[in-house]
């Protein structure tokens, strides 16, 4: 092969191979969703399929999948490739939208359909455990009843998955690690299969190439002005506890210059999941500073 594959984890590539194959995206969604046999999904509607030319070199832009599935759910699928550091408000805020923006004008909340949002994420973000997959929805803590079938959120995290791969999901997230050409044939699943050879041509097009190098650059830009943006605040956290002194009872295991470097950062709104990343302090003594 003398040409180089893209990257699948590019959302411009993403969006090429799941965004225009139906049966690749209906296989994807079944592996994850895991419905029983006689519930699997058999066709979808795209509702977001042109990527215009604002898009290809716009940052700001979310080039992800939307479709209504045949059992009238609708379904999101975002890939990411670096943890901003807000991604769980994000992720909220992503379903909201989803399920709001059905309810349009003269239509009853019971018109509402379940909200699905799959998020492919290229870094670890459940830290507290280490299977690759997780599903969340709403329940009664005590009686682990199903509050609503509604809300759900799917979760792959493509670092953690095993080395071998046990069933259709595992196949598609050795594909999203990059899986070569052999392996994928040696998977003998036609969508996957497909999806590769998708991969391989856009791989080939000149045009295509410059629009992920566009699409990868801005990424490479916004990634690279976010490290500034929390260094600044780190400065800022720094520049004002030494300046200010703050003295409100410290938390043990906490020193005074920690504490008024958190103060600070707090006051400058920075989420405390980016404040334990930038001071490498516990999350729990962060909340401990922000409650006292």
């Amino acid at each position: 092969m003398e040409f180089e594959l893209l990257d699948i984890k590019n959302d411009y590539v993403f969006k090429r191979i799941f965004g225009e194959k139906e049966d690749v995206l209906i296989h994807f969604l079944n592996s994850v969703l895991n419905y029983p046999e006689d519930e699997k999904i058999i066709s979808l509607t795209y509702l977001n399929t042109e990527i215009n030319k604002d898009q290809e070199d716009d940052k700001e832009t979310r080039l992800d999948v939307l479709a209504k599935l045949n059992n009238e759910s609708f379904v999101n699928i975002e890939i990411q490739v670096q943890n901003t550091y807000e991604y769980e408000k994000r992720c909220l805020y992503y379903w909201a939208k989803l399920y709001e923006q059905q309810l349009t004008s003269g239509k009853k909340y019971k018109t509402l359909k379940p909200a699905i949002c799959i998020h492919i994420l290229n870094f670890n973000f459940f830290k507290h455990k280490e299977h690759f997959f997780t599903k969340i929805k709403t329940l009664d803590i005590d009686t682990k009843y199903i509050f609503s079938s509604d809300f759900q959120l799917y979760f792959l995290e493509v670092p953690k998955i095993p080395d071998q791969y046990y069933n259709e999901l595992d196949k598609w997230m050795h594909f999203f690690k990059g899986a070569s050409k052999e392996t994928v044939m040696a998977m003998q699943t036609p969508e996957i299969e497909k999806a590769f050879n998708t991969l391989e041509y856009i791989s080939q097009d000149p045009v295509a190439r410059a629009k992920y190098e566009a699409r990868r650059k801005y990424e490479l830009d916004y990634n690279t002005d976010m490290d500034g943006a929390r260094e600044e605040g780190v400065q800022i956290g720094f520049a004002k506890g030494k300046n200010e002194g703050v003295q409100i009872g410290f938390a043990k295991g906490i020193n005074n210059r920690n504490k008024e470097i958190v103060l600070n950062l707090l006051a400058n709104h920075f989420p405390i999941e980016m404040i334990s990343k930038l001071t490498d302090l516990p999350i729990s003594e962060i909340e401990k500073v922000k409650n006292t």
